[in-house]
């Protein structure tokens, strides 16, 4: 198969704030948390997980460290904010994917919206990758990373259960694993495939995985 990197998306889904008013008005508490973690994301992404300090996110902000320490008590709950908030923007995206279709195009749908097609969605994936490693000596990470894992796996359960297979959890699962693998190594290899070799080939594996019959004919 070659690289065939020519129509990989550029277009831009999510941007960070660049800047945040140092006034701290009543009623927007968790409107500038986000605002924070979407920068703290942007920054993490740039430089590393390791590397990146509240002095690093405050700067790509134009605010002080003491306003994001009003906000976030330490680095480590601003991690695990980001993390938790990039996750729920994956899964935010996939259901509204899959809103409007049926059967196996529904899961087509979803995998297609999830995979690092632009810029931006293998940022997002780099950024998984990065808090992934951070879990290995956190226990607290380790926690909130079972918890993503389990709502991932309910959502492609709930995905393959119309399609009346065999065992809808641990296709569900396979389905999930599969997207999640395929989109991080893709996130981090250069040059990028294509945006259309990767519909294709997530297309293939996952009626191998769901409609093993099929796929054989």
């Amino acid at each position: 198969m070659s690289y065939d990197n020519g129509d990989y998306e550029n277009q831009q889904i999510v941007s960070a704030p660049r800047s945040l008013p140092m006034s701290r008005p009543k009623g927007d508490h968790a409107e500038r948390r986000e605002a924070i973690a979407l920068a703290a994301a942007e920054t993490i992404a740039a430089h590393g997980l390791k590397q990146v300090t509240l002095r690093d996110i405050a700067a790509g902000l134009g605010v002080t460290t003491g306003v994001l320490t009003h906000y976030f008590a330490s680095k480590d709950a601003l991690v695990a904010h980001t993390k938790a908030l990039v996750f729920d923007r994956h899964l935010a995206r996939a259901r509204e994917a899959a809103a409007g279709t049926t059967g196996i195009e529904r899961i087509h749908a979803v995998v297609a919206e999830l995979l690092p097609t632009n810029k931006d969605r293998q940022a997002s994936w780099r950024l998984l990758v990065a808090f992934h490693g951070s879990a290995v000596g956190s226990a607290a990470m380790r926690r909130a990373h079972d918890k993503r894992m389990r709502h991932w796996f309910a959502f492609f359960t709930e995905l393959v259960a119309p399609l009346r297979v065999a065992d809808p959890e641990t296709t569900g699962m396979a389905v999930a694993l599969f997207v999640e693998g395929m989109a991080i190594h893709l996130a981090m290899m250069q040059p990028p495939r294509s945006a259309t070799w990767q519909r294709r080939f997530a297309r293939e594996q996952v009626e191998r995985l769901v409609c093993p019959t099929r796929s054989r004919s």
